[in-house]
């Protein structure tokens, strides 16, 4: 049975959240070009991770295959792109009062992850959504409070390194984020499809408190929530990312076609002035 989070804890963890909107909030009204959307964003992610690990939603994980798949959806596919959009990092190193400037080694992790983001990103995503789905790792999060935290925080970090890949990789070309689209949706239609496809429950406690007929029913719920949630998500971002390059080359393309016809007609002017 999950080792729930005291109603103590869960306060201690809305204090927690309610300071780090806060501290947000100080560097963004300190920005001079602060965006409404980004602090939007950063509230709405902390909003998503609490409700993600309330009470309620944890008893609804501990009944439920779905209940906990549910709550992982919430964090990756919700919490992690608000996260990102709201740029936190960038937001507390321009702002006056948390001004940094980064160091030699800072920009060198920067350009080695701007180059291998876009492989190890989903690559730690899909590793973390394998490890824990098909392994005993489940098992042991539903026992043990430390593990349970700690798939979250793995679905959290991979998830949101994997919307940060998405989100920038678009300013160097639009290839390396239909990658990382196109991955993501593979490698999670394949999670399903094993989850789906398996003749008995993986997990025992869930065999155990509903019965292999339900356990199994529910399994397979939870497995077609989890494609359904991922392709809702990332399906979208590949269309958007196909059309933008698209569009992208029909750009270059009349930028080449206008700059010809310029040369076109300076040829002349500079044949008359030669004379």
């Amino acid at each position: 049975m999950l080792a729930h989070s005291s109603p103590v804890d869960h306060l201690l963890f809305l204090a927690v959240g309610c300071g780090a909107v806060a501290a947000y909030g100080v560097a963004w009204v300190r920005r001079p070009d602060a965006a409404r959307a980004r602090f939007a964003a950063w509230v709405g992610a902390v909003v998503v991770t609490l409700a993600a690990t309330a009470p309620p939603v944890e008893g609804w994980a501990d009944r439920s295959f779905t209940g906990h798949m549910a709550q992982h959806l919430a964090l990756i596919v919700l919490a992690a792109p608000l996260y990102v959009l709201a740029q936190p990092v960038r937001t507390l190193h321009h702002s006056p009062w948390f001004a940094h400037r980064p160091s030699s080694r800072e920009r060198a992790v920067s350009r080695w992850w701007h180059r291998r983001g876009a492989l190890l990103a989903p690559a730690a995503f899909l590793g973390v959504l394998y490890l824990t789905h098909l392994t005993d790792v489940y098992e042991w999060a539903l026992d043990n409070r430390f593990v349970h935290d700690a798939e979250h925080v793995g679905y959290l970090a991979t998830a949101i390194a994997l919307w940060a890949v998405i989100h920038t990789a678009g300013r160097r070309g639009p290839l390396p984020r239909i990658g990382v689209a196109m991955a993501v949706i593979a490698g999670t239609a394949m999670l399903g499809v094993v989850l789906m496809s398996a003749s008995e429950p993986l997990v025992p406690t869930y065999l155990e408190r509903l019965g292999p007929e339900r356990a199994l029913d529910d399994q397979r719920l939870a497995a077609s929530f989890m494609w359904a949630g991922g392709m809702g998500l990332t399906l979208p971002l590949l269309l958007t990312s196909v059309w933008v390059w698209a569009s992208a080359e029909q750009r270059m393309a009349m930028r080449s076609e206008a700059l010809t016809e310029q040369a076109r007609r300076a040829a002349p002017d500079s044949s008359m002035s030669a004379r």
